[in-house]
């Protein structure tokens, strides 16, 4: 495999641990693709491109990606399509030290750390996150780019939109449905449906704001 990262912020070193974790040998990497960051947070000898003439190339010389963004699962999602376009197939990342026990579906580019646990029966979209020790009960239904941040508890039969993220140690309560595009506080303990793209936090949660993200993808423009 010939694998290319997109995004060189702090998940990126995490990614590339892992890839030698669960890959071993059997990758290399073909670079990293960066034009947000000033500077790369981490020492790497990767080559780091940045221009639409670089990416061109990375992605002729790759034939696997991974998408190393940490809080946009919109961004995550839409640029992982542009590359599957690209006739680019996405890896996941599956800690050995992780539960995936039963799953209905779990789909693309899914990224689960150390102590994650996702319990029977339950759906997971395409380029999702599961930090460490986050877990997710039976029965739930979670949505492309879904973010589920260090020992967050999603109870049974929870359903959460497309591009949402629940927060750092943050508890969803059963039955409950999280809207597209909205976030959990950390610590927050939601205890009633969340509408699409709400900010909410406390015990219990309450809205707090709108939520917002975007992405944008020019440079894909006639590439």
């Amino acid at each position: 495999m010939k694998v290319m990262l997109w995004g060189a912020g702090g998940n990126a070193k995490i990614y590339l641990k892992m890839l030698e974790e669960i890959y071993k040998q059997d990758f290399i990497i073909t670079g990293i693709f960066e034009n947000k960051l000033d500077s790369i947070p981490f020492k790497t000898k990767l080559p780091i491109c940045r221009t639409k003439k670089e990416l061109s190339v990375l992605i002729n010389n790759s034939t696997h990606f991974i998408i190393s963004i940490g809080y946009n699962g919109l961004a995550r999602y839409e640029i992982s399509q542009q590359l599957i376009n690209k006739g680019l197939f996405p890896l996941n990342l599956i800690s050995k030290h992780s539960v995936l026990e039963d799953l209905n579906r779990y789909g693309e580019g899914i990224c689960t750390m150390p102590g994650s646990i996702i319990h029977k029966f339950t759906e997971i979209g395409d380029q999702c996150i599961f930090n460490t020790n986050s877990t997710v009960d039976h029965d739930c239904i979670l949505g492309n780019g879904v973010h589920i941040m260090g020992g967050a508890s999603i109870a049974g039969r929870v359903k959460i939109g497309d591009f949402s993220i629940v927060g750092t140690n943050a508890t969803v309560l059963p039955d409950i449905s999280i809207g597209k595009k909205s976030f959990i506080g950390a610590g927050a303990v939601v205890t009633k449906n969340v509408l699409d793209n709400q900010v909410v936090y406390g015990v219990p949660a309450r809205h707090i704001k709108e939520h917002d993200i975007c992405v944008d993808l020019k440079i894909f423009d006639d590439l």
